[in-house]
């Protein structure tokens, strides 16, 4: 599933502060954001340690042309021309 789009909500951050506070542990992993600038995106700039941003790289391993790029990012991974185990034929 992919979420994004629109500024922090309050109500999620203190879900995840919550979470923290509680020894919960579980991992949010969400895409850094395409539009290409250092602006946060969310969910995945959530200033939480249970979430983890990820940025996109080309075949070079330089940073994507549209991907967010920001503090918030944790990690990056292929996000260009990554091919799929599926057919278009569906």
């Amino acid at each position: 599933m992919s979420l994004g789009g629109g500024g922090p909500s309050s109500a999620v951050q203190s879900f995840l502060t919550d979470l923290e506070n509680d020894g919960i542990d579980v991992l949010f992993v969400a895409a850094a954001g395409n539009g290409g600038s250092s602006s946060y995106s969310y969910p995945a700039s959530y200033d939480s340690p249970l979430v983890m941003s990820v940025a996109a790289v080309n075949s070079n391993r330089v940073k994507a042309s549209f991907s967010q790029y920001n503090d918030q990012v944790d990690i990056a991974g292929p996000g260009v021309n990554v091919n799929s185990p599926t057919t278009s034929n569906g």
